[in-house]
């Protein structure tokens, strides 16, 4: 993914490890501010930028999430906050995680329908489920914590993965999934 030279963020050589590993810190020299004010340059909203990144930020550090990776998930997940999917801004689902028993009401609650995925009361409450869904993909539980994540019992134990790239073909059904994300992060920190 991206490593530290000079004690500044730069892109990995060929020879280098190009892996993005989800649990752990920022590149060094990366901070909230590196980040925000890269965001717009991507085209991101300023709900995106003013809102949901702070959350997203403090949520991953909190649960030891690498926060540039789970800011470009939701920026991937979300359009950069423009939501033209079926997750609305008005849900605080920065992850498009869907509800815990999807299908209740078929052809309300099932498939892709807007209804099948979670609502969360604040960007804090939404990106916390998020950075909890992503932990429990690597396979490491939320101790110590309330779970907000409505799907984390259904996550924990099913997945192994300890890096982005991983997540495609599971988190979502795109092969690239992970690798777009990756791409997504390393604009984050200006490499």
């Amino acid at each position: 993914y991206l490593r530290a030279h000079n004690g500044r963020p730069s892109a990995a050589t060929a020879h280098e490890v190009t892996r993005m590993r989800i649990l752990g810190p920022p590149p060094k020299g990366v901070t909230l501010a590196t980040v925000k004010a890269l965001l717009p340059g991507l085209g991101a909203t300023a709900l995106f930028v003013n809102d949901m990144a702070p959350a997203l930020w403090a949520a991953a550090v909190k649960y030891a999430v690498d926060p540039v990776g789970l800011i470009a998930q939701a920026f991937k997940e979300t359009g950069g906050g423009t939501f033209k999917g079926n997750v609305r801004a008005e849900f605080y689902n920065p992850a498009g995680i869907k509800l815990r028993h999807p299908g209740l009401f078929p052809g309300v609650t099932d498939g892709d329908n807007p209804l099948a995925h979670s609502m969360f009361a604040s960007w804090a409450v939404g990106a916390e489920a998020h950075a909890q869904h992503l932990r429990a993909y690597t396979g490491a539980l939320i101790d110590g914590h309330l779970v907000v994540d409505p799907r984390l019992v259904f996550v924990v134990g099913k997945y192994q993965v300890d890096t982005f790239e991983e997540l495609g073909g599971k988190w979502a059904p795109s092969p690239t999934y992970g690798t777009e994300i990756v791409s997504i992060a390393a604009k984050l920190i200006g490499a």
